[in-house]
């Protein structure tokens, strides 16, 4: 009987593994929502960060395993404590690599290289030069459907307006809630 458990044990895990053993690609469209983000600017203005964010994971994966690159498109609303609000539409992209667990768990980590806004209301205003840090967390609860969270910082350091270029360290600190369709190819 010890025999027959240890052999069942053996053949489930085996089955489990050589479903992840095939190298593939990874196409992994998503849309989510800020939630508790802040934003602080050197000179000392913060205040909350709202939005939306689109976007796509590329990649590939062997063995549970993961990397390729993560472009995103950030619509994000600028609300001062003191002050009017502003919106900014930001592009994003970064390297991700990760871990996919045969019980539907994933976890990554992605260093965001590009990062650049531009003021919806006047083109001219932007903040540019951003990089940083970002972790996630999903969850599959359907077979093509994943529920993430995702942790960023990620600081500009350009800000640039009809008057020039300045440098002006801006930390953005975000929490995204996403709804992804993780597909291996």
């Amino acid at each position: 009987m010890k025999k027959f458990f240890l052999l069942t044990i053996a053949m489930i895990s085996l089955f489990y593994i050589s479903e992840k053993a095939n190298a593939g690609s990874i196409v992994e469209p998503y849309a989510g929502a800020n939630l508790n983000s802040t934003y602080k600017v050197d000179g000392g203005e913060k205040g909350d960060l709202t939005g939306t964010t689109v976007g796509a994971r590329v990649g590939f994966s062997q063995l549970g395993f993961m990397a390729g690159l993560d472009g995103r498109r950030n619509f994000s609303k600028f609300e001062p404590e003191t002050g009017t609000d502003s919106n900014y539409t930001f592009s994003q992209l970064g390297f991700f690599v990760g871990y996919e667990m045969p019980i539907m768990l994933r976890f990554w980590g992605e260093y965001v290289f590009a990062y650049e806004g531009v003021d919806d209301d006047d083109s001219d205003n932007k903040i540019k030069k951003g990089s940083g840090m970002l972790f996630g967390v999903g969850y599959a609860f359907l077979p093509f459907v994943s529920l993430n969270l995702e942790m960023s910082n990620i600081v500009s350091t350009e800000v640039s307006d009809i008057n020039g270029t300045s440098d002006q360290d801006i930390d953005h600190k975000s929490w995204v809630v996403s709804l992804s369709i993780p597909l291996h190819l």
